[in-house]
């Protein structure tokens, strides 16, 4: 698959466009660990380089912008502060940030174009409290950029499902994933999922238990539940291709259980998730195209053959 970098025009410059809209982007995320709620934009690099000549200018004022003690912060803070983590190009986090303006929102994500498409929205629509964050590591700990208990919220949108049983790990819902997000969960903070997938979330469910979260709602029909929510680019993308949005909701229970003792007992791969009448899916999970495709080829000639019915496996 393509990274949206690739799709780009030969003479496009990340770092040109980021520092155009470094007024929505956090180049040094790690020195407000522990002070999110006070954040507010640097001087914009884009406002430095009028006083520069070339390209170079602004990339060069993105980088060397000044740090949290030496930037504008925020006279009265905010009451929240919310992660959208893998954020995508944020048509939902500067949707959400609108909707919530005593609330700051948090994109992070892995692709710096999908950064960059989420800044510059924010800006054309004028919305200040929603900064983007390009971490290109996606195994990155983040308690590195928040300080214990500063989140109030983890969103979790159409996340990349990995439906393979060795790539569970990359799984944003992964036990170890979970655990993690315990360390910057405030207390009452939550973990929340929206996904067309629904072996991606039930594989969750499984995952919730083993890292000691409460669940507090489950559901096949997440825009039922919250009809006026916003949009994501990939909800859009996918209910017009005929999908159901799965979600839930949950908490961390305290004491959270010791790491050393968990045993993955779960099914990892996604396929052990889906129906067994592998025929009647009307839908078929986004990533997950090519193994439906397979099994139900497997089944045909199965059948043509007078063999017993092939039935998927639980791995």
């Amino acid at each position: 698959m393509r990274t949206a970098r690739s799709r780009m025009p030969k003479d496009f410059s990340l770092e040109d466009r980021l520092a155009a809209c470094a007024d929505a982007v956090e180049s040094d995320p790690a020195s407000w660990a522990g002070a999110w709620r006070f954040w507010a934009p640097r001087e914009s690099a884009a406002s430095a380089s009028n006083h520069e000549s070339g390209k170079d200018a602004a990339a060069d004022a993105f980088r060397t912008r000044p740090s949290r003690d030496a930037s504008v912060r925020r006279e009265t803070p905010y009451a929240h502060v919310c992660l959208d983590l893998g954020c995508g190009k944020g048509e939902y986090t500067v949707a959400c940030a609108k909707a919530n303006p005593d609330v700051l929102f948090v994109g992070l994500d892995i692709e710096g174009v999908c950064v960059m498409r989420g800044a510059e929205r924010a800006l054309a629509e004028g919305v200040s409290n929603v900064v983007f964050v390009f971490e290109e590591n996606p195994d990155l700990d983040l308690s590195t950029l928040f300080a214990p208990g500063e989140l109030d919220a983890i969103l979790l949108n159409f996340s990349t499902p990995f439906p393979k049983k060795k790539k569970a790990p990359l799984r944003l819902t992964y036990v170890g994933r979970l655990m993690a997000y315990r360390a910057v969960l405030a207390e009452g903070g939550m973990v929340r999922l929206r996904t067309d997938s629904q072996p991606l979330r039930d594989f969750s469910l499984t995952q919730l238990e083993l890292a000691g979260y409460d669940l507090r709602w489950s559901t096949d029909d997440v825009r039922a539940m919250f009809p006026d929510e916003p949009w994501s680019g990939y909800e859009n993308k996918l209910v017009a291709q005929g999908a159901t949005v799965y979600g839930f909701e949950a908490a961390p229970r305290m004491p959270g259980p010791d790491p050393e003792s968990i045993v993955q007992t779960a099914p990892l791969s996604l396929v052990s998730y889906l129906p067994e009448d592998i025929e009647s899916l009307d839908y078929v999970p986004h990533g997950m195209q090519g193994c439906v495709e397979n099994m139900r080829g497997r089944r045909a000639n199965r059948r043509a053959k007078g063999l017993p019915e092939w039935t998927r496996p639980v791995i």
